[in-house]
């Protein structure tokens, strides 16, 4: 080989490694932009579970129960902890849910689940939260709980219960059913210190229900004590807010904090705020009680409550107070005190 061919050959030869590197090393900033965006994909996919995976829609007319359940029994099991049910889709609930210990079930801001059926819509265990969305029923039958809590789960301070900007509706016009209910009923069973937080509740029988039975062992206990509900509106319900207990142990609600209530009552109102059980707080205001020309006693004080007290715009004439050192005001009462 002559040395001009020698010379070509060489830088022949260096221009196919050049090429070859390029594409080598183009190939691999290809692959290592595909991992990373694998591995971004693995990491938000163990942030939470989405129920369309596991064959929810949200766009049709079909029953997702029970994918929005395996969703929540996937995250227990792989201790994800989190469920979600992402944009403003309607998805449709024919079957109870059960809300396993230490999950939470968060919703798009406009997601709606729509209960189909008269069934437990959603039990709640400990740890367990809801956060955002619609909770909607469509079918006039429905006459049981949106969401229901029971004091067997032995709540206390330190655990992460909660109930955060949530809507409750009943659109089936039908005003059955409980939005809230808290139960003890058993010896040993409580609920206390749980939040409920920017809460909205419109056409049912009852708005919010705690109810602790007397348990049938003797000298055994059963409480729904020191509960908040934080900016709690009530609208178009039978009965707003009913505390059902005695008036202390062996079975008590009691210590109960109801602030920046907003009740609307209407033409199927019958009772606003019904208490049973002791210290007992209720502030807020409550709205066109005129509407209720055949019952102006919508507040009711039972014989088996004792140091409750309520602030609100409602006056005396509308209070029946059958028990012991309760207190309400109203500004209109206060500017009579003070003159």
């Amino acid at each position: 080989m002559n040395k001009r061919s020698l010379i070509l050959y060489f830088s022949a030869l260096m221009s196919v490694t050049a090429i070859l590197f390029l594409y080598n090393n183009e190939v691999n900033n290809k692959y290592e932009q595909e991992d990373k965006v694998v591995a971004r994909a693995v990491n938000v996919q163990t942030e939470y579970v989405n129920v369309d995976e596991f064959g929810a829609n949200g766009e049709d007319s079909k029953d997702d129960s029970q994918s929005i359940q395996a969703a929540i029994d996937y995250s227990y099991d792989s201790k994800i902890g989190k469920v979600k049910l992402l944009g403003n889709k309607k998805y449709i609930l024919k079957q109870g849910l059960v809300l396993k210990a230490g999950v939470e079930l968060e919703f798009g801001q406009n997601t709606r689940l729509r209960i189909d059926g008269n069934f437990r819509a959603i039990d709640v265990k400990k740890n367990a939260s809801i956060s955002n969305g619609v909770l909607e029923i469509v079918n006039p039958n429905f006459s049981s709980d949106v969401i229901y809590i029971d004091g067997e789960q032995k709540i206390w301070s330190w655990d992460r219960t909660q109930i955060k900007n949530v809507t409750i509706v009943n659109a089936a016009g039908s005003n059955k059913g409980t939005g809230i209910h808290l139960y003890a009923g058993e010896s040993g069973h409580f609920i206390s210190f749980v939040n409920f937080i920017e809460i909205r509740i419109a056409g049912f029988h009852t708005g919010v229900k705690l109810e602790a039975v007397k348990p049938k062992d003797k000298d055994k206990y059963s409480f729904i004590n020191g509960n908040r509900f934080i900016n709690l509106t009530l609208d178009d319900c039978v009965r707003g807010i009913d505390i059902i207990s005695s008036i202390t142990i062996p079975n008590e609600s009691s210590g109960n904090e109801f602030s920046g209530l907003q009740i609307q009552v209407s033409k199927h109102t019958k009772e606003v705020i019904t208490v049973n059980g002791s210290d007992n707080k209720f502030e807020g205001m409550i709205w066109d009680v005129h509407l209720l020309k055949d019952n102006k006693s919508i507040i009711e004080f039972s014989k088996d409550s004792m140091r409750n007290s309520l602030f609100s715009n409602i006056g005396s004439a509308y209070i029946r107070d059958k028990g012991k050192n309760n207190y309400y005001s109203s500004p209109e009462e206060e500017a009579k005190n003070n003159r």
